[in-house]
């Protein structure tokens, strides 16, 4: 009769059916695991996901899947109906904040999490700190003080976790008492609703137990009493906390009694046992002037263990970031110094991830004492930020953009102001731009596929048969030898204006408004004779396309190099203060000879 009774009530609810409907779906699965494959799912199902056991024993897993099923029960029967009259307002935001805090713990956190670690952290705690101000306001049967005393503690618990994300070593001292001062104010609320009439003995029992099971079981720890299957019931039991905010927000509709309910009588007991088991830790750990802090060592094997950041939990790549972190750099040395604690490497981290650009994070970094690129800093904050390397990418990827159309801008702003010198004579192959003169100005003219050549930068230096810029310069003009000339310009870090003409036989000689004029013999091996173009992220070179000289394929050429100084144009104080016009034609001849010395 009675569970006739009791199943009238529940199809009478309005929520009473969905919620039957989850319990139901929960012992099927449960019951069908315990069947099946000889009982290897039923300790997943049973214990919804906890953690999991080794233990040979199936009671304790069958008590935890009674308690879980009675826990959904309570969470998914819904709100109760209110008594009469309206609700006052503050009541009713109190229950919308239950009921968040509910599904928070459900589901919302963890989805969350996945998205930002410090969204996830920053809401719950958003969620907890107006329902504590709520949670004070609205309980009956309590003194202005003792409401005083609740609040002072819960705001000084949301201040810690509000400065813990940011919080370095100045500030781990404070982390103990700050936790301390949370749980205190979640004891005091809950005796305070031993004091109102709303609230059953079954809601006061819930969240007793959800607060103080894992106290004494820290306490256990600190004196190593714990055994095979206890972390498994505390963490089964922490999730009445759940239960008993959903049983809160249910019973909050209920109208306001004059006495306090049943069993309301034991919360100064225990109110008093909560103390006992919250300074107990205290005294067992001892007194201490800083925090304890953590050193993980370096561990080069945790590399070959790390997974992508994407679908890891918060502490899982916490752990992640500190192994590479302790890990060596292709710089040589870790990441971030060894005598760092965890703690303040995490903190680093924190700070950097808030940085917005490499060059910032890079010097933060050095100013921890940390080694490594900014590509090796960038993959460990991955684990703390996700998406830092993709931001950084982008943000690299757009300033090249913006470099690469400053410098084409520039280019074509210098190349604009350089015209040919001889546009009555058109060449087989011809070019003007402007050329970058580097300190000591100078160019090279070369083939750039000959290897005994040596390398352009330093102007033929490297074989028998080699052009050399100190020999052009004690020349005063030019040295040519085998594939190579250098020249001396009369300006340097300026833009000058080239023009090259490359003809098949050589053209008229022309003397007048140049003032050097010198030609000297260079050969081609390979068939080709360039004036090196402007380098990315380089000093000197010609700003726009120059043909290659060599018309005849590889053998011998004359090379007629003209020069003049250029007057200095007051209305254009950029335009270039140098001119000079190479002519390139066949010939067997290496003797050098001036046709206009300088004046």
């Amino acid at each position: 009769m009675r569970i006739a009774a009791f199943l009238r009530a529940v199809a009478r609810h309005r929520y009473g059916r969905p919620a039957a409907v989850a319990v139901a779906l929960y012992l099927t699965a449960a019951a069908v695991a315990a069947w099946y494959d000889g009982g290897r799912w039923f300790v997943a199902v049973a214990t919804a996901g906890v953690r999991p056991w080794d233990g040979e024993a199936r009671l304790l897993p069958a008590a935890i899947c009674v308690l879980n099923a009675w826990a959904l029960w309570q969470i998914l029967r819904g709100p109760v109906r209110a008594g009469a009259g309206a609700l006052p307002r503050d009541v009713v935001w109190l229950r919308r904040l239950l009921y968040a805090d509910v599904a928070g713990d459900l589901l919302l956190w963890d989805l969350l999490d996945r998205l930002s670690g410090l969204a996830e952290y920053v809401a719950r705690w958003a969620v907890w700190a107006a329902t504590m101000l709520l949670l004070v306001r609205v309980l009956t049967g309590v003194t202005a003080r003792f409401r005083m005393i609740a609040l002072g503690l819960g705001l000084a618990g949301v201040l810690g976790a509000a400065l813990r994300p940011f919080a370095a070593i100045p500030l781990l001292w404070l982390s103990v008492p700050l936790a301390l001062a949370t749980l205190a104010c979640r004891a005091m609320i809950i005796a305070g609703q031993g004091r109102d009439g709303r609230f059953g003995a079954v809601t006061l029992a819930v969240g007793w137990t959800a607060l103080l099971v894992p106290q004494a079981y820290s306490l256990l720890q600190a004196g190593r009493l714990t055994f095979d299957g206890l972390s498994l019931v505390v963490q089964a039991l922490d999730g009445l906390l759940v239960v008993w905010a959903a049983r809160t927000a249910h019973e909050l509709a209920v109208p306001r009694q004059d006495a306090p309910v049943a069993g309301a009588g034991w919360a100064p007991r225990l109110l008093a046992a909560a103390a006992v088991l919250l300074v107990l830790p205290m005294a067992v750990v001892g007194a201490e002037r800083d925090a304890r802090l953590t050193y993980t060592a370096a561990d080069e094997g945790c590399r070959d263990r790390l997974r992508p950041a994407t679908g890891l939990d918060a502490e899982e790549r916490r752990r992640s970031f500190l192994c590479l972190a302790r890990s060596d750099t292709f710089a040589a040395g870790t990441m971030f110094p060894g005598r760092l604690p965890d703690q303040r490497v995490l903190a680093y981290g924190g700070q950097l991830c808030a940085l917005p650009g490499d060059q910032e994070r890079l010097a933060l970094h050095g100013r921890a004492g940390g080694m490594g690129d900014a590509i090796e800093l960038a993959a460990a904050l991955e684990y703390l930020c996700p998406g830092i390397v993709a931001r950084q990418t982008a943000d690299a990827d757009r300033r090249q953009a913006e470099h690469d159309l400053q410098e084409a801008r520039w280019k074509a702003e210098a190349n604009a102001r350089c015209t040919d010198p001889w546009p009555r004579v058109r060449a087989r192959r011809q070019g003007t731009a402007a050329y970058m003169l580097f300190e000591g100005g100078g160019y090279a003219v070369f083939d750039d596929r000959d290897d005994s050549a040596g390398d352009p930068g330093d102007i033929f230096d490297s074989g028998e048969e080699a052009a050399d810029v100190f020999d052009a310069a004690e020349d005063g003009f030019i040295d040519a030898a085998g594939s190579g000339a250098a020249i001396v310009t009369a300006e340097e870090n300026a833009p000058m204006c080239l023009t090259v003409k490359a003809f098949d036989r050589a053209p008229p000689l022309r003397l007048a408004g140049w003032d050097r004029v010198v030609e000297v013999g260079i050969a081609s091996r390979s068939g080709r004779l360039v004036v090196p173009a402007y380098p990315e992220g380089g000093d000197s070179g010609a700003a726009g396309p120059l043909p290659s000289l060599a018309v005849a394929g590889p053998g011998r050429y004359r090379l007629r190099v003209h020069a003049r100084t250029v007057p200095w144009d007051e209305d254009d104080p950029d335009a270039p203060l140098e001119e000079h016009l190479i002519v390139v034609y066949p010939g067997r001849s290496t003797e050098k000879v001036v046709h206009r010395p300088r004046g």
